[in-house]
């Protein structure tokens, strides 16, 4: 058996797994490019077995083929996707998702002309270019991949980058060219192909006139965004031209998630929109336009974040219950596990308990029986951290216990300070504050030990909380301090406002007003960037009281009117109910 056959031999056989990762890297292409608003068709393929012999025949008389490894090396289209973008306009912004997305082995750019010059030897001379497109050679990124799906990561994928009408053209042109049915084509057979690709080249240039038009009738005032393509045109063309990087294109994010935020307000018009883009920048690195949009618009209205935070919520469980999909298909027991453990966190975060503590137990049960001890011990914390927010208790300190026991064995030493951490939770929730004491400073040494300071502050934290709970105020004022100090150093914002407005409590209750004042100034001054729209609204409610309480009520009405609007646009009852009586109080 020929080299060529052996390696077609083994071709036939990996041919699936070539076409499951040109599936996963198209799946990424097509769902970025829908989420950001840009229009194309994306397919995927492993290559022909009868095209991968005529290619492989063909140049093996240049390359003189004496091994596997030789034609492996050669042939790197095995896995292929094909973007045929509807604007050519567009392409920067695609280059721009491969680039971010992928790990870059090659980019090649066509036409390349020293190609061009080689062709026009030729008896007949080409009037045009040809090709247009760009060609990326790429791997997944592992940090996109899990379980079973991490075999995909070292395949070569190529990418191909064209318009609609020049993947159409080139199709054509390679088959007659390169396989014509029968002997060399003839001179007038090479004058339509050239004449055809004169007619996709000036097509191109009346598409990107098109664009152009389009992006100018969205710009117009009063018309309102029919879809998220005409939004992410309009953010395109305001947004673009604003980057100090005329190389570089503006990322969107979740266009889509936006424009559905957006279609029932006033900003679903160009000139309301602009009133908030002025502030935006194109250039930051690690915030989409997207992001910045929305972290703007929350504080104009709060229930627009809200919408914007549930509907990514929701498109993150759609992710998950796909991928669970596939690795039960797959037979991947490591991945369903860790994909049941991510839904359960989801539905944890939505206050749903009795559906998060469901799935919580199948990924127990699984890692289970395949060994898996510390995805075990991880989800049996997490079940003890359900059943406690139910209320709970004996059974969350139940589950808890068993982590613990867990991590231990393993000598897991951040999961044991996770577990003494919620342990101690337990038993201030349960008034046993000798106790809950001895296990936050058990877990306090630990993340010292391994130097996590965010555990470090979480922990300092807690233990003001206990120590308020028994009104040693100065005490756990100074473990307020210290765990603010930490979180600042670690710039989590969340924890910060939390433990600032801990702190803020501790000065009422030391009544110095003033001073509590600052730190929950403090606190909503980082709300308004970070942390929950419900956590603020208790924020908002505490000013008002400290001012209340000064005898400061037209102060202490604005902050309850604040809390009150924010409560009815997030649909939070408890608050809407405080901040009405509060009201109804100063009267």
């Amino acid at each position: 058996m020929s080299i060529i056959e052996k390696f077609l031999d083994y071709y036939t056989k990996k041919a699936d797994f070539y076409r499951e990762s040109a599936k996963i890297c198209a799946q990424i292409c097509e769902t970025n490019m829908e989420q950001m608003g840009i229009r194309g068709i994306v397919t995927s393929r492993a290559k022909k077995v009868e095209r991968l012999r005529d290619k492989l025949e063909k140049r093996s008389k240049k390359k003189n083929y004496c091994s596997l490894e030789d034609i492996t090396e050669d042939i790197i289209d095995l896995a292929g996707v094909r973007i045929a973008l509807y604007f050519p306009g567009d392409l920067k912004k695609v280059q721009n998702l491969i680039e971010s997305t992928f790990q870059i082995i090659e980019c090649k750019v066509f036409p390349e002309f020293s190609k061009y010059k080689e062709d026009q030897g030729k008896e007949y001379k080409k009037r045009f270019s040809g090709y247009w497109a760009t060609h990326y050679r790429v791997y997944l990124k592992e940090s996109d991949l899990s379980g079973d799906l991490m075999k995909y990561s070292n395949t070569i994928i190529e990418i191909q980058i064209a318009s609609a009408l020049m993947h159409a053209w080139a199709e054509v042109e390679h088959d007659l060219v390169y396989k014509p049915f029968s002997g060399e084509l003839s001179y007038e057979e090479y004058q339509i192909l050239d004449e055809l690709n004169g007619l996709i080249l000036a097509g191109e240039i009346a598409l990107e006139r098109l664009q152009k038009a389009v992006k100018n009738r969205v710009s117009q005032a009063g018309q309102e965004f029919n879809n998220h393509y005409e939004l992410a045109m309009f953010l395109y063309n305001r947004l673009g031209s604003a980057s100090d990087n005329p190389n570089s294109e503006a990322i969107l994010g979740r266009v889509d998630l936006l424009y559905n935020c957006l279609k029932y307000t006033r900003y679903n018009k160009p000139e309301n929109l602009m009133e908030i883009l002025s502030d935006i920048d194109p250039d930051i690195q690690n915030s989409t336009i997207v992001d910045q949009l929305i972290e703007k618009m929350g504080k104009l209205n709060p229930a627009l974040y809200e919408s914007f935070f549930h509907m990514k919520q929701g498109e993150e469980l759609k992710y998950q219950l796909e991928t669970l999909r596939m690795n039960r298909e797959n037979g991947n027991r490591q991945g369903e596990a860790n994909t049941l453990a991510n839904i359960g966190y989801l539905y944890l975060s939505k206050e749903n308990y009795d559906e998060a503590t469901s799935y919580f137990t199948k990924s127990v049960e699984i890692n289970h029986e395949i060994g898996g001890i510390q995805g075990e011990a991880n989800q049996l914390l997490n079940l003890g951290s359900s059943h406690r927010l139910k209320g709970d208790l004996d059974k969350s300190l139940e589950f808890c216990d068993s982590a613990l026991a867990l991590h231990m064995r393993i000598n897991y030493k951040q999961g044991q300070a996770n577990a003494l951490g919620m342990i101690g939770n337990i038993f201030s929730d349960k008034g046993d504050f000798d106790r809950a004491a001895g296990y936050y400073k058990d877990a306090l040494a630990i993340y010292k030990e391994t130097s996590y300071k965010i555990g470090e502050a979480t922990q300092l934290s807690n233990l003001g909380s206990l120590f308020f709970k028994q009104n040693d105020l100065d005490i756990a004022l100074g473990y307020c301090n210290r765990s603010i100090g930490l979180y600042s150093e670690c710039d989590y914002k969340q924890g910060e406002a939390d433990t600032l407005c801990l702190a803020g409590k501790i000065y009422l209750k030391k009544n110095m007003p003033d001073e509590a004042l600052i730190y929950f100034k403090k606190a909503l001054s980082i709300q308004e960037d970070a942390g929950s729209q419900k956590n603020k609204t208790s924020t908002l409610m505490m000013l008002g009281k400290i001012y209340k309480d000064k005898g400061d009520c037209e102060q202490a009405l604005h902050f309850y009117n604040e809390a009150l609007i924010i409560s009815r646009n997030i649909g939070y009852k408890n608050g809407e109910s405080e901040a009405l009586k509060n009201i109804e109080f100063l009267n």
